[in-house]
């Protein structure tokens, strides 16, 4: 295991104190990393003064780097193949670690980055508004990486949500078992607190709205709940970091479409078998479906529907002016 403390410092020595001064605060080697303007405000000189004693730095290093990590530096090469040619820059780093050619110490992962970066090998992709920064082997596969996105894309994009988040058919279309390593580079994809796969930009995934949150706690729980307790889960759930006003959230609940009040208080969401309407007008719909019942059948029936007592149920069926009671003690609805 190198010591990678003493390699630098031996390195370093090669060094005037002020490129010392700049290649540690650029780099983050002894703290955190600090910008051009920072040093050169420290220095009392220019930004592009410290670009160049920066580079006069690096120039000195490369050599020394490259020699005493030239073994390391090949198996990270290897680490790169197993999983595709590319990775994530946090979780590289981390997969570096595990590989222990290199002894831990202060600031290591930004000392790891300064090593790869002045030896120029893996190759490097900074951040932007599509990717996270990432590490990569060669061209080819930073080409690879970008097509097998836009593909990704597309894909998701294109077919029903439901069944990307429900029944995961993307599994079936992209079946690389680098795939999650290729997803997390990007900025599109993201997974919600129960580990669905998507697009960012769905609410299923990052919910924003009060209403989106509720909806994803409906969705899991697969079962009618109280507004107060929808509150309640989307703190629970880690939808979001602290429980939503109740209020709030039964506002939203009235307000969306996609949720049916299915009793007193108690909200289901569409598509699960509730349905909207006053309990009469259940019975009614009901009645006409199924013909004449008996008291025990429309309860079974409305509670299907509806979560309601049986008093209630009972109360509704008891009106003349929409139902009329059978002889053998059914009811039908009542024909004006």
């Amino acid at each position: 295991m190198k010591d990678i403390d003493k390699i630098l410092e031996n390195l370093f020595s090669d060094l005037n104190p002020k490129q010392k001064k700049v290649i540690n605060e650029r780099f983050g080697l002894i703290g955190k990393n600090y910008t051009l303007q920072a040093i050169g405000d420290d220095l009392g000189v220019t930004r592009e003064r410290i670009r160049q004693i920066e580079g006069q730095g690096v120039k000195k290093l490369k050599p020394g780097i490259k020699k005493e990590f030239a073994g390391f530096i090949e198996k990270t090469e290897k680490l790169l193949d197993k999983i595709g040619g590319v990775c994530q820059d946090d979780k590289f780093i981390e997969e570096v670690k595990k590989l222990g050619e290199v002894g831990n110490t202060g600031n290591f992962d930004n000392k790891l980055r300064f090593i790869f970066l002045i030896a120029e090998y893996p190759n490097f992709h900074g951040e932007n508004n599509d990717v996270h920064a990432f590490w990569y082997k060669n061209k080819k596969d930073k080409k690879n990486l970008f097509t097998y996105l836009e593909k990704a894309v597309k894909f998701f994009k294109k077919n029903n949500r439901s069944k990307i988040l429900e029944d995961k058919i993307y599994k079936g279309e992209f079946k690389n078992p680098n795939f999650e390593n290729f997803i997390s580079i990007s900025k599109k994809f993201g997974a919600n607190v129960f580990g669905d796969l998507g697009l960012k930009e769905w609410p299923e995934i990052e919910p924003k709205a009060i209403r989106h949150k509720a909806y994803l706690v409906l969705k899991k729980k697969e079962e009618p709940l109280h507004f107060s307790d929808i509150a309640n889960q989307i703190g629970d759930m880690g939808i979001a970091e602290k429980r939503a006003h109740i209020q709030t959230v039964h506002n939203e609940l009235i307000k969306d479409n996609r949720f049916i009040l299915v009793g007193r208080g108690i909200y289901s969401l569409r598509g699960y078998g509730y349905e909207d309407g006053t309990v009469r007008e259940v019975i009614q719909r009901i009645l006409e479906e199924k013909g004449p019942l008996n008291p025990d059948e429309v309860l079974k029936f409305v509670n299907q529907k509806k979560i309601l007592k049986k008093s209630t149920i009972l109360l509704n069926l008891q009106s003349k002016n929409h139902f009329k009671r059978l002889d053998d003690g059914r009811y039908c609805i009542h024909e004006a």
